[in-house]
């Protein structure tokens, strides 16, 4: 778990990880220079759980390093990565570990909202070819060690659980338990709803206004670093990924049709939601537009966070 000024929801999740049904055998918490009761809080607990092992940053490193450094510390088969504000349900990790097999990441869906009583059931589509265009639920995650710990899988450009699915897709897949075990909390103050804030939004905003903002992605150096780094990654194991990546690099009029189309015909896969009808054609078709219009801050460098 990596905290900063997370004193207000930590003992609820503190609670649903000390009351899991299957035993922890350490919990990791690394403070990102927190300037509220967070530290303390942990403290208090440490007192009556001794398999809680905290740290404390010298210097702010941002949530991506904060992780990363975390899970190098991990000692155990599996690390599973927590949010300082979601709530586990009491089997999550039982069940997590119970299907990963040889996987290298169990992820599950989860509930997400501002109050677990009104949350909502949010659906995570683990495909590689929907991984190629959309983040990663992190804090659903059960990883083996093994796998987590290898320097290489966390790019520093990108979020770092969109970099650990990619590169789960390129070793030994991911494995999703079909049922929500986790809450996720919504409210202002989380770090990716900061980073993807994106203003105001008609229903046509994303098709009026998202071939500009593919354009402009399209000059962004992590997008064509990511997709350069996968294109080189699947060109001879996952041709369709290839193909996907090859077109997103393009910047012709004709190769963004071909990529409207393939999206289009593959837009089951890529799409987050299952699509019907005429509405869905047209979706699947103007999908490039609409993941650039709403993925702008998948993009920015984190090369420090």
């Amino acid at each position: 778990m990596c905290t900063y000024n997370g004193a207000k929801y930590l003992r609820e999740q503190l609670d649903s990880i000390i009351s899991q049904t299957y035993p922890i055998y350490e919990l990791i918490i690394q403070d990102d220079c927190s300037t509220d009761e967070t530290v303390a809080i942990v403290e208090e607990y440490m007192e009556t759980y001794s398999f809680i092992k905290l740290f404390v940053n010298e210097h702010n490193l941002g949530f991506n390093q904060n992780f990363k450094s975390a899970v190098m510390k991990a000692t155990g088969d599996y690390v599973a990565i927590s949010d300082q504000d979601d709530i586990w349900f009491s089997q999550k990790i039982a069940k997590q570990v119970a299907l990963i097999g040889n996987y290298d990441i169990c992820c599950s869906q989860c509930n997400r909202g501002h109050t677990l009583k009104d949350s909502r059931l949010t659906i995570t589509k683990v495909c590689f070819e929907h991984q190629v265009f959309s983040g990663f639920m992190g804090h659903t995650m059960l990883c083996r060690r093994s796998f987590i710990q290898h320097q290489e899988y966390w790019l520093p450009s990108i979020y770092y659980d969109w970099s650990l699915s990619l590169h789960a897709h390129l070793n030994n897949g991911i494995i999703c338990v079909d049922e929500p075990l986790n809450f996720h909390r919504e409210h202002a103050g989380q770090a990716t709803k900061i980073l993807h804030s994106h203003g105001k939004t008609t229903i046509l905003s994303p098709y009026i206004k998202g071939y500009s903002k593919y354009r402009e992605l399209q000059k962004n150096k992590n997008w064509q670093f990511i997709h350069t780094y996968l294109r080189q990654q699947t060109k001879d194991r996952f041709p369709l990924v290839y193909q996907f990546c090859d077109l997103l690099l393009k910047d012709d009029f004709l190769s963004l049709l071909r990529l409207c189309l393939l999206c289009c015909k593959h837009r089951d896969k890529v799409y987050p939601r299952t699509l019907h009808g005429i509405k869905g054609y047209v979706t699947g078709a103007f999908f490039p537009f609409i993941h650039a219009y709403f993925s702008q801050s998948m993009y920015q460098d984190l090369s420090g966070q």
